[in-house]
């Protein structure tokens, strides 16, 4: 349950002179300016009770005049340099301050000094500490975020992101890249039949056997319960290589338990970057030639292969049988 108690209602009571302050216009958003006044009453207080005081005694003006003038040209040089002192050491807290706002902005680590004792000091090594640990603290929970419970690799979330990076690359530097949408063939059937155990071996088996065969470059994301999609980066021989997974598939039969094997198929669509298509039309390219292939799986079984650009054009799709 949220608390009803205002945000610094316990110290708000250490804050009167800065709460009065802050109530004055021209000093409500400039703590320079705050500085400055309280700089302005310490040094000018000795002048103003030292004329009081000639007037008072009724002093002789005359007399006294080169005084006064030399005490109100040293009171304003005071002040001056105050005000420069003061401008000087409030560095720290501006540092913190810019420190505080580039890594809300662009998550950049500051470069903080952490060896000067005071409180200006403290609030340095203080603000460097705690975005250290914080931006540790969030690089261990996108890890963990980005990773497939069952599998370990890439989540679809995960997926969406390094998509997203691929075409921006893709788009920067005009080279385009390559997706594979893998559907395991009757994973319903495979769950009514054997028990979810046997389902989610299959899917482990499947993340483990793209994994091994695609290179370093590429990689791999669980789209949904048995959906994978794998990016393939600057894939110049595409066809050979998605017939070689498929391949490796039909030759490595998954274990759903001990001694039980089954035979694995699957449905493949892939799509090359369309410049300018975007993520929606990537994917939806990928889609189409997946659903092609889950089509021709139907009627005639095996790991069909189905090229976005063989189905646009209606050109034969290209399939591969399971061995």
């Amino acid at each position: 349950m949220p608390s009803k108690i205002p945000p610094g209602a316990s110290v708000v009571g250490r804050m009167e002179i800065y709460r009065r302050l802050v109530e004055i216009p021209a000093l409500k958003e400039s703590y320079a300016r705050k500085f400055a006044v309280a700089a302005f009453v310490s040094a000018q207080t000795p002048l103003v009770v030292f004329i009081v005081y000639l007037l008072v005694a009724r002093a002789d003006w005359a007399s006294m005049y080169p005084l006064l003038a030399a005490l109100v040209l040293a009171s304003v040089a005071g002040y001056l340099g105050t005000l420069w002192l003061l401008r000087e050491i409030l560095v720290p807290i501006d540092l913190t301050a810019e420190a505080l706002r580039e890594y809300l902005e662009s998550r950049k680590i500051p470069d903080l000094p952490v060896s000067f004792p005071d409180q200006a000091g403290r609030l340095m090594e203080g603000t460097q500490y705690t975005l250290t640990q914080l931006n540790e603290t969030i690089n261990r929970l996108e890890r963990v975020s980005d990773s497939d419970d069952l599998t370990g690799i890439y989540n679809r979330r995960a997926g969406e992101k390094r998509l997203t990076e691929e075409i921006a690359r893709a788009e920067r530097d005009l080279e385009t890249f390559q997706v594979a949408f893998f559907d395991l063939n009757g994973f319903k059937d495979i769950n009514a039949t054997h028990g979810h155990s046997a389902g989610d071996a299959c899917i482990s088996h499947m993340a483990a056997l793209l994994q091994l065969n695609t290179r370093r470059g590429d990689w791999v994301a669980r789209w949904g319960a048995d959906e994978f999609i794998v990016g393939l980066h600057r894939n110049r021989a595409l066809k050979m290589v998605m017939e070689r997974i498929v391949a490796a598939i039909a030759a490595s039969p998954c274990e759903i338990t001990a001694g039980k094997e089954l035979q694995l198929t699957v449905s493949v669509g892939v799509a090359e970057y369309r410049f300018g298509a975007g993520k929606a039309g990537l994917l939806a390219d990928a889609d189409r030639a997946m659903f092609e292939a889950k089509a021709i799986a139907k009627e005639k079984g095996g790991s069909p292969i189905c090229f976005f650009h063989e189905v646009a054009t209606g050109t034969p799709a290209r399939q591969a049988e399971a061995a």
